[in-house]
């Protein structure tokens, strides 16, 4: 499996392409494009590597990872899969969009539900969630055993966490998440691609991440 990192939007929030190298099939996590000429820089790279994809996945509702929604919807009519407790955060969108002052359209509803007994599928590979909340009410980390890979969304970064000050955050949850449910899932071996800044793993952030030491 091959991981494309895409910094989109003013928030430089991480999009990922997921997809098999030799079939080409493949996902978008939170393809959050916030103008024209990302649009097009998203479609050119999915044109260039011929990958076809078949899901958006979204690690949870805040605008800067969905705001991206009805472009990639609309462009690659696909099903948009987001866990139920951050369905709020989409119909309130265009307001959120204006507090930063962004415009954007009114995204588009979610098609499936994640919920920890879900997954995504596509040639020999399977996704698996987690449901990790605290930094929203429906965050969720993707997890690929096979390949050892964790789409985490903004529930840890490298050597720091998700901001638990926004609607729906709570500090305790979050940490619990993490511990109880991220690191008990996955072993010290797997990858973390998170939604801001730069790739990392379990083992490390269990060693230096000062809020979970």
């Amino acid at each position: 499996m091959k991981v494309i990192q895409i910094p989109l939007n003013p928030f430089a929030m991480n999009c990922y392409i997921y997809f098999n190298e030799k079939s080409g099939e493949g996902i978008i996590i939170d393809p959050a494009a916030s103008s024209r000429e990302e649009e097009e820089r998203l479609k050119n790279l999915i044109k260039e590597n011929k990958i076809n994809i078949r899901f958006i996945l979204n690690t949870h509702g805040h605008l800067d990872h969905i705001l991206g929604n009805k472009f990639a919807k609309e462009y690659f009519k696909v099903p948009v899969l987001m866990h139920a407790d951050d369905e709020f955060m989409l119909k309130n969108a265009v307001s959120q969009g204006t507090m930063f002052g962004l415009e954007i359209p009114q995204q588009p509803g979610v098609d499936i539900f994640i919920s920890e007994d879900s997954s995504v599928k596509f040639d020999d590979s399977e996704l698996r969630f987690i449901h990790t909340p605290g930094h929203s009410p429906g965050s969720v980390c993707i997890i690929d055993d096979k390949a050892k890979n964790v789409f985490c969304g903004d529930v840890i970064f490298k050597n720091s966490i998700g901001r638990t000050d926004l609607p729906g955050g709570d500090y305790d949850t979050l940490i619990s998440s993490i511990q109880n449910k991220l690191f008990t899932n996955c072993d010290d071996d797997f990858s973390l691609f998170p939604g801001h800044m730069e790739i990392t793993n379990i083992k490390d952030e269990k060693r230096y991440n000062p809020f979970l030491v």
